[in-house]
């Protein structure tokens, strides 16, 4: 059965736990790389000459950069360019100068303004552009080694083998296991976790010890036969050294053995029960065990292995303090538990309150909200789950499907956002849906009640359907919304409206992009995270809302008119029937007057916006009349506002009178995990959102075709050697490139090879007889299919689209790049990857595009780059 998160949020009028607050899965996600970091780049005209950049966008590892001194910024991929720390170039004698239009601008207070990034700037680790902007959870792959920390002592460490990756959540098997130690999951970031090769760094006392009942690796030659093999084994997937992090130094703490305290059950995280410090490791580490297991812990590993930060240990009375549920040990006599006489009758004294660490709660969760949790008694179930109830750092949650609550610290790594383990293909276990969940607890009622009063409470926002959505909203994703939101507290409501309305939105990114505030807000504004989802990759922006309700009817109208929308789409204020801007009557560009669209305009060609039949519209930007040729304006067509377009990822259908190829891109069954590649995965996990259009994004930064011609040369010129350095330079010498065959497809995996191999030679369209497309076959049949203009580097977006409409194979496909403004240049620039994780295809249709860019790209090489312009 499908779940859908925002439908359950919305029946059940709850909210999501901000995902930023698990720290864990920011810290998967986390490349080492933030937009505002400084590198050194080499010119993009004299790759020997080096200049400061700022990082004003991270998509793995596509980063939108801008030289110091200079307005427009540009795409840069790191795994293929030259690019390098501060620092670098002085350390190697490299020249840094600043290109010559930067140079031409600033003159001498270049210096001033290189001083002044330096200072406030900070540089991007060598670390990070080795790993060429791969996240650590990207770096992780099945069948490397670990070490991994005995549950009950701090230096006894085996080795494991990664059998799974999910997120970052990963499921090792311990080598040389028999059935007596099962499989079991731990996420990456886990202090239990160290990478190979840990223990033999350290020395004694850090040794191995078969973690098993019965030390089966007891005699030292099985031992070493052992280590040894798993050593043989790791070399076939070596573990990065820098990829498990140590835990951070932490205080000493300052407990006695014997002292009493308080601990949450390890074998249910319900109960509180008295415990003894059992055992002094060193001054980070002890052992805390429930008295009821003193003597058998060694054996079922109930006690906790602590530091004085350690969430699950609390000073004496701290259960009846906060009203929690006490067990007694079984050694008690009936009647109340009392510290006093247990201490006495045991002979001990209790650990003073300053042995505990300061736990700060976290701000911004609250009761009901919703989120993901593993079961604390089977790693193996993740459920759909509601925060019931919090104390200082530790939360109840209730795990809906099965109606049981289990107590975790607010940063445990078994909780995860919502969408988790749909963004990473896992198996959610979700609530029955066809009952109504119980009714909400009185005590949020009351406190709404109280809020009432004040000017932080909203009144109801209503969608008011029949209005003009203007040029960015699915009037078919829009009437599936509610008929309205609130009431409810203002920066929740309006947040909540915002929300609704991306996922309404064709281009969820670039409409989050319109509204993103940058600076501090305005006063009587303040700042609230937004995300716009798109698969497995989100964007996220602060936007400014009011603070005060009083305000709250003309931000809504603002919002509305700066998408180019009728005033009273949304708002407090309902029009069931009719519009008072009558939007219904008047024209639509009355909307659209006085209003600044980012980007390039609906329907442009290449800058320029396209002439519908009946009257001219105004050019919104000036070009240069070579941009357009003849062959562009053949194979121009009209586009309503109302073409096809990528559906919203929080939505699993398509709109409206989409192709029937859309139909394979639903999202309505699971998908299937697939193999990781040697390629570096490009997409901003998480969460993460659509890659801005890279079409339109080059020309903004005024890429002409000389730039695309040298990228493409150096990009051949790096497919044809072997670079294990991170600092090694791409050759680029185009003559690398002209003597392709069929066999070398660029940009393209070896995984994927074998199968676009194949493709090529049965896909519907025919092609030449021999294995090599020499200038006059391929010229002939390109030229056969529609008329274009000579040089692919000069095809507009309408070329790229008659060229893919006339074939057999990529009809389908037509549409969609049409949609993300493809050009002749982003189209030669496109490969595999890119296709599949940006502009989401699935793999039968990526390997047939794939094609038709291969021919191109050999094409142009042929006629142009080798021979120059014809």
């Amino acid at each position: 059965m499908d779940f859908d998160w925002n439908n359950y949020l919305e029946t059940n009028k709850s909210i999501a736990v901000p995902e930023e607050l698990f720290s864990h899965v920011e810290a998967s996600l986390n490349n080492g790389i933030k937009q505002g970091m400084l590198l050194e780049v080499c010119h993009k005209n004299n790759p020997d000459i080096y200049w400061i950049a700022e990082i004003t966008m991270v998509c793995g590892h596509l980063l939108r950069i801008k030289f110091i001194g200079a307005e427009s910024d540009f795409w840069c991929d790191i795994s293929n360019t030259k690019v390098h720390p501060l620092g670098w170039c002085g350390k190697y004698d490299e020249l840094v100068e600043p290109p010559d239009e930067i140079n031409e601008k600033c003159g001498d207070t270049i210096i001033d303004i290189m001083k002044k990034a330096l200072l406030v700037g900070q540089s991007v680790c060598i670390e990070a552009l080795n790993n060429k902007g791969m996240s650590p959870i990207d770096r992780i792959k099945v069948g490397m080694k670990v070490e991994i920390q005995n549950i009950i002592d701090p230096y006894r460490y085996w080795i494991a083998t990664v059998c799974e990756n999910v997120g970052g959540r990963l499921l090792l098997r311990y080598d040389g296991a028999d059935e007596d130690l099962q499989q079991f999951w731990i996420f990456f970031s886990n202090p239990r976790l160290s990478s190979f090769g840990y223990v033999t760094n350290k020395g004694s006392p850090w040794q191995f010890k078969y973690p098993g009942k019965v030390n089966k690796f007891s005699c030292k030659n099985k031992l070493s036969a052992q280590l040894r093999q798993s050593a043989e084994e790791s070399i076939k997937e070596p573990t990065p050294a820098d990829l498990f992090q140590p835990a951070p130094t932490q205080e000493a703490h300052s407990f006695v053995a014997g002292m009493k305290l308080e601990t949450l059950s390890p074998t249910d995280m319900r109960t509180i029960r008295p415990a003894t410090v059992a055992t002094i490791f060193n001054n980070l580490h002890f052992l805390v065990v429930p008295d009821d297991n003193l003597d058998d812990y060694e054996e079922t590993k109930t006690a906790w292995l602590c530091d004085n930060m350690h969430p699950y240990i609390f000073p004496i009375g701290w259960a009846q303090k906060h009203n929690f549920n006490f067990k007694p040990p079984k050694s008690w006599k009936e009647g109340p538990f009392d510290w006093d006489e247990y201490l006495s009758m045991t002979s001990s004294v209790p650990a003073p309150d300053y042995c505990f660490g300061a736990k700060e709660p976290m701000k911004d969760i609250e009761v009901n909200m919703k989120l993901e949790a593993v079961n604390p008694t089977n790693h193996e179930e993740i459920h759909v789950a509601s925060i019931s109830s919090i104390v200082e750092h530790m939360v109840c949650v209730e795990l809906v499907p099965i109606g049981e609550k289990f107590w975790y610290a607010q940063d445990s790594d078994l909780l995860f956002p919502v969408g988790w383990c749909d963004s990473n293909n896992y198996e959610l276990h979700i609530p029955d849906t066809s009952s109504r969940e119980r009714p909400k607890p009185e005590e949020p009622k009351v406190i709404k009640e109280d809020l009432k009063t004040t000017n932080e409470w909203c009144d109801r926002i209503f969608f008011n359907y029949k209005c003009y959505a203007g040029p960015s909203i699915s009037r078919n994703k829009l009437s599936q919304l509610p008929k309205h939101v609130g009431p409810g507290p203002l920066s929740l409501v309006l947040k909540e409206v915002l929300n609704k309305i991306i996922s309404a939105s064709y281009k969820p990114a670039k409409l989050l992009k319109d509204w993103e505030t940058e600076g501090p807000p305005e006063e009587g504004m303040r700042l609230e995270i937004l995300r716009a989802k798109l698969k497995t990759s989100t964007y996220h922006a602060y936007v400014g809302v009011p603070t005060e309700r009083s305000r709250v009817a003309a931000y809504c109208r603002a919002v509305c008119v700066r998408m180019q929308a009728c005033p009273s789409l949304f708002g407090p204020a309902e029009y069931p029937t009719s519009c008072p801007h009558q939007c219904q009557l008047v024209d639509k560009s009355t909307f659209h007057n006085g209003t600044e669209r980012r980007g390039r305009p609906k329907g442009s060609l290449n800058g320029k916006r396209k002439k519908k039949k009946t009257a001219p519209e105004k050019r919104e930007k000036e070009i240069q009349p070579s941009q357009e040729s003849e062959g562009n304006r053949d194979g121009e067509s009209v586009e309503s506002d109302h073409s096809v377009v990528s559906a919203p990822a929080s939505e699993s259908g398509t709109r409206p009178n989409s192709p029937d190829s859309v139909s394979d891109y639903k999202r309505g069954h699971r998908r299937k995990r697939e193999a990781k590649g040697a390629y570096p995965k490009l997409e901003m996990k998480t969460r993460g959102a659509k890659l801005p259009n890279f079409a339109l994004q080059m020309k903004e930064a005024h890429w002409n075709k000389k730039d695309v011609e040298t990228m493409y040369s150096n990009s051949c010129a790096t497919k044809k050697q072997s670079t294990h350095d991170s600092d090694t330079e791409n050759d680029t010498n185009g003559s690398s490139c002209t003597s392709r065959d069929v066999k070398h497809i660029s940009d393209v995996s070896d995984s994927e090879e074998p199968e676009l191999k194949k493709l090529k030679f049965t896909s519907y369209d025919p092609l030449p007889s021999d294995n090599t497309f020499d200038k006059m076959s391929t010229l002939s049949w390109i030229k056969g299919k529609v008329k274009l203009a000579p040089n692919p580097l000069d095809w507009s977006v309408d070329d790229v689209y008659a060229y893919l409409s006339s074939t057999d194979d990529c009809k389908l496909i037509a549409e969609k790049m049409k949609q993300e403004e493809i050009d002749g240049q982003a189209f030669i620039m496109l490969d595999l990857p890119i296709i599949r994780e940006f502009l989401h295809m699935k793999k039968k249709f990526a390997l047939q595009l794939c094609k038709h860019i291969s021919m191109v790209r050999w094409y142009y090489i042929d006629n142009f780059e080798e021979n120059g312009e014809p």
